[in-house]
């Protein structure tokens, strides 16, 4: 036994000030809520988080910085877009001011606002600015290259062969006796016409410089196509005679059974109002058939025959037990329409009036007179109506002949014959027609009632003739002048660099336009004198195209920046869970290490107090 050492005490001593450090080290994890207090926590992982920090931090600033550059995009297109917006009311002020049913004057109040509107668009250029910064107004642009150029070319062309733009022949009526006139030239006259044609394309390209600088092609084409076309026009006109015995052929036509006229079998296509071949006709819509009082008109009666020949149409109605025939002919020299109304009902004393409706098809136009004393513009009492012979002659420029009704043997004369006017018209022109109406009282059944009506004595006034109308051009020459204009210049924009990335050479350009009056070529926009306004709007258009340009170049650029913004977000999540794992504490794991060194402590203080008592055995031995 020994007292000046003992071991078990020193070596409880020992394990109770690891613990204590043990201890300690777990309570300063709990306590900050980091694996890594100071470097001997961990060298290496303090070397791999404070690199990791770094980049987060770094990586934190560039997500501010993208969002920045995307403000100053959003803040440069704003102004791009009210550009736009001025240059198409300019573009609009143009086309209005292009209209010659503006006075000068207008011109001049129409050219006030362009002008105010181009002012508008420098103030807009040079004082758009994000952080002082100017943004659409930037002249200091560095020239690559310059392949611009202006040429002049002219065309002179012609003459060309004649080409007839209007040719119209036709036949029509002219006077007997009328001259003829031969195809010959009756008039002529030169004339020159100037076009004018403005096309224009426009790009802007990136391109890399020799030394790797990003720059751009600014790319312009303004073709100016001047025409000036010289042509003779020459009208020419002919009359010939035409012999066509077609002209004086009497000829019976239908439209249908129902509809029936009388006309020649030629129908020139030259004929004016009144001058038509067509001497009148019956429709069945305009026959009427009373029968005991009751109306009719013809066209409602049932069509229980029919018949046509070359020369005549004959058609058999029924109604009620009454037949009517309806006979329609020529003979080459006369019209004739005859009427036939039978009773077939088996009744006695059948009332029967008939009216019919003389009238031509076309606009044909008659004059009336009657050299028998038969009154016109009124209705005619039987008794003023010849029994035979002429009743009315019918005549226009073109034609005379007679109206008369069949006579003689079983045929009646009218009970009244009513005329609207002293002039007979077609229902095209006028409702003026001739009218005959037969009545009976007493048609038995079995009984017979015929009438009807002759066209004849014709005399036609005029011949046909074949007219020529024809004008044609001849193109003399044609001077055409092509000015080119082409600009296409390599440059390298001013720019703004915009650091996406935690780390050296990380960066995204933002070139800066010029938009103001030069850049965008409209210095000289007018629609008054010394400018010409279709250059004008060629120039609009032009810088529309640019302005264009520009905006599509700034609208990538903002989704690659807000791509750039969700991928520097995601790089510095991912990055700030991985530096997580290196310097946090598991806290789980900490408190139960906490609490095995509190245990542990505990035990080596009792052990240690055990140990502290093995020497007082000693003292036994001196008793």
């Amino acid at each position: 036994m020994i007292i000046n050492n003992n071991p078990s005490a020193i070596n409880a001593h020992n394990s109770l000030k690891k613990n204590n450090i043990q201890t300690s080290k777990a309570s300063e994890k709990l306590s900050s809520g980091l694996r890594i207090n100071r470097a001997a926590d961990d060298a290496a992982g303090l070397a791999i988080s404070e690199k990791m920090r770094a980049q987060i931090r770094g990586l934190d600033q560039a997500h501010k910085n993208v969002q920045n550059g995307i403000s100053l995009i959003q803040t440069a297109e704003s102004g791009y877009q009210e550009i736009t917006d001025i240059i198409q009311r300019q573009r609009e002020l143009i086309i209005q001011g292009m209209n010659d049913t503006n006075t000068f004057e207008d011109k001049q109040k129409i050219d006030q606002e362009i002008q105010q509107l181009k002012e508008e668009i420098n103030r807009i250029a040079t004082q758009t600015e994000f952080n002082t910064i100017n943004l659409l107004g930037r002249d200091d642009y560095q020239i690559l290259a310059d392949r611009s150029s202006h040429t002049i070319k002219v065309n002179t062309s012609g003459p060309f062969p004649p080409t007839t733009i209007i040719n119209e022949r036709t036949t029509s009526f002219f006077p007997i006796g009328m001259t003829e006139v031969p195809v010959t030239a009756q008039s002529s006259n030169t004339n020159t016409t100037i076009g004018n044609v403005n096309n224009f394309s426009a790009s802007v390209t990136p391109i890399t410089s020799p030394d790797g600088r990003e720059g751009y092609n600014n790319y312009e084409k303004n073709e100016h196509i001047h025409t000036e076309t010289t042509t003779t026009g020459t009208y020419y006109y002919g009359r010939e005679l035409v012999s066509d015995p077609r002209y004086k052929e009497l000829d019976i036509k239908h439209l249908s059974i129902n509809n029936v006229f009388f006309q020649t079998e030629l129908i020139p296509s030259g004929t004016t109002a009144g001058q038509y071949p067509d001497f009148g006709g019956f429709e069945d819509r305009f026959i009427t058939v009373e029968i005991n009082g009751i109306s009719h008109t013809l066209d409602n009666f049932t069509l229980t025959s029919s018949t046509i020949t070359s020369s005549s149409i004959t058609a058999v109605y029924e109604k009620d037990g009454i037949e009517i025939e309806k006979i329609m002919s020529t003979d080459g020299s006369a019209f004739k329409a005859e009427f036939k109304i039978r009773n077939h009902s088996g009744v006695d004393d059948k009332q029967i009036k008939f009216s019919a409706g003389f009238k031509p098809e076309y606009d044909g136009s008659y004059n009336i007179s009657s050299s028998s004393g038969v009154p016109t513009g009124v209705t005619a009492n039987q008794t003023e109506i010849p029994s035979s012979g002429t009743v009315f002659e019918l005549s226009n420029d073109l034609v005379n002949y007679d109206f008369s009704f069949l006579n003689g043997g079983s045929y009646v004369k009218p009970n009244s014959l009513t005329t609207g006017s002293d002039i007979l018209q077609s229902s095209n022109s006028g409702p003026n027609v001739i009218t005959p109406s037969w009545e009976t009282t007493d048609l038995d059944d079995g009984a017979v009632l015929e009438f009807g009506i002759v066209l004849n004595h014709f005399n036609f006034k005029k011949d046909v003739y074949l007219v020529t109308n024809k004008t044609t051009s001849q193109i003399d020459s044609i001077i055409e002048t092509v000015t080119t204009d082409i600009k296409d210049v390599d440059y390298i924009p001013p720019r703004l660099d915009i650091q996406i990335g935690a780390n050296e050479n990380q960066t995204m350009i933002i070139p800066l336009f010029s938009v103001k009056l030069e850049g965008l070529g409209i210095a000289n926009m007018s629609i008054l004198p010394p400018a010409i306004p279709s250059e004008s709007l060629a120039q609009a258009d032009h810088a529309i195209a640019r302005v264009t340009n520009y905006r599509t170049i700034y609208g990538a650029l903002q989704n690659r920046f807000e791509h750039t913004a969700n991928n520097l977000g995601n790089y510095a999540e991912n990055l700030t869970a991985a530096e997580s794992r290196i310097r946090d504490a598991d806290m789980a794991k900490e408190m139960m290490d906490l609490t095995k060194s509190r245990i542990l402590n505990q035990t080596a203080q009792a052990m240690l107090a055990q140990a502290n008592q093995n020497p007082q055995a000693i003292l036994h031995l001196f008793q």
